[in-house]
């Protein structure tokens, strides 16, 4: 027979046991009710996906450009020397003959003034010895002087003569030589670059004038006049250009100022640079931009071939995870699943899908507030 004791506390445990129960069916409803209550019945996919449709994308080419002078050249003295004066400072815009620089000549001006002054005298005498040549000439005829003499007297002319005309070359020379201190604007352009003051050593940059490898700091300064911009394509890309092309250009400096322009050369040569293979390509500005500046960079967008209907997805939706392109699809309760595609070209903002979705498919473009994050997303 149970004592009381025994019996008391069987009643304690079974009433504990009760409360436990009763408080865990509560938690539970709870838990129940309020997971039922923060999940909405019907989710709306609107903002957070796109539907998988078919079009007819235009083919797209991307590279990275440069805004470069249409002309542009690197001027130094024909001959080593000192600069004596600059006239420009970069940024100025100059006028074709505008004298730019002037080198030093030593003791030039000494040398030309005694050349003149040697040609004067020449031709003092050349007019003396013309003069009684042919005087005496006469006298011949006369039969007062032998023809013996006057050859001798035409011979000091025709030496005086020769004489003249040696002096008067020297001083061609000379002032040539004088022309030559003197460096002009070749076109009407702008001062790119400035690389000499007064007193510097300077000495021909060498190579071809409109070549500015030669450009360094033994020139006088780089001229340069419009404006156009080059891009470098890879070789593979390169076959499906045109010239005439149209392009968009988006400069870093104006993101909102976009450049319409077309294709007007293609590099009839590659240029190689650590092993990659790439030709120049020329763009042609359509409209005149007065904030352009030589040097800025952005991206150009070259619009090629019409392409085959395919399906399509917005470029935002394409991730990649564990080095494979997808996108995600919706999944079980509104989740959103990763699925692995393959690619096609890209318009920039939408891009072919080759494989891996079908049409009326819907793809995130935004990650919902109600999914879980993915362990991998790039």
């Amino acid at each position: 027979m149970a004592s009381t004791t025994d019996l008391r506390q069987t009643t304690w445990l079974s009433r504990i046991g009760r409360l436990g129960l009763v408080a865990g069916l509560i938690a539970a409803g709870a838990w129940v009710s309020i997971t039922v209550l923060r999940r909405p019945s019907v989710r709306d996919l609107g903002p957070y996906t796109v539907v998988v449709q078919q079009q007819s994308l235009r083919g797209n080419v991307l590279a990275t450009g440069t805004v470069e002078p249409i002309r542009q050249v690197s001027l130094s003295p024909l001959q080593p020397g000192v600069v004596a004066t600059m006239n420009v400072e970069e940024g100025e815009q100059v006028r074709a003959g505008q004298v730019l620089a002037v080198m030093d000549g030593g003791d030039l001006p000494i040398r030309i003034k005694e050349r003149q002054a040697l040609l004067a005298q020449a031709e003092e005498e050349l007019a003396l010895r013309e003069e009684e040549f042919l005087r005496q000439k006469g006298l011949v005829e006369t039969g007062a002087l032998s023809q013996l003499a006057l050859s001798q007297l035409e011979s000091r002319y025709r030496a005086q003569r020769s004489q003249v005309t040696a002096s008067q070359q020297r001083l061609q020379e000379l002032l040539q030589e004088q022309k030559e201190l003197t460096v002009q604007a070749p076109f009407d352009g702008l001062v790119m670059e400035r690389f000499a003051e007064p007193r510097s050593y300077v000495v021909p940059s060498g190579g071809d004038a409109g070549n500015t490898s030669g450009a360094n700091k033994t020139s006088l300064l780089t001229l340069g006049t419009g404006y156009q911009v080059v891009a470098a394509l890879p070789d593979n890309e390169i076959g499906r250009l045109q010239l005439n092309q149209e392009a968009m250009v988006v400069l870093d400096a104006f993101p909102n100022q976009p450049l319409e322009t077309h294709v007007d050369i293609i590099a009839p040569r590659s240029q190689v640079s650590d092993n990659v293979i790439t030709f120049d390509v020329i763009l042609k500005l359509l409209v005149e931009n007065s904030w352009l500046r030589y040097g800025m960079s952005g991206d150009v967008q070259f619009f090629t071939e019409e392409l085959s209907p395919t399906p399509v997805v917005p470029t935002v939706a394409v991730v990649t995870r564990s080095g494979q392109s997808g996108v995600y699809v919706v999944g079980r309760d509104d989740q959103p699943t990763f699925r692995s595609i393959a690619l096609g070209y890209s318009s920039g903002s939408n891009i072919q899908v080759l494989d891996g979705l079908e049409l009326g498919e819907r793809v995130f473009i935004d990650w919902p507030s109600w999914a879980r994050q993915p362990r991998e997303r790039n």
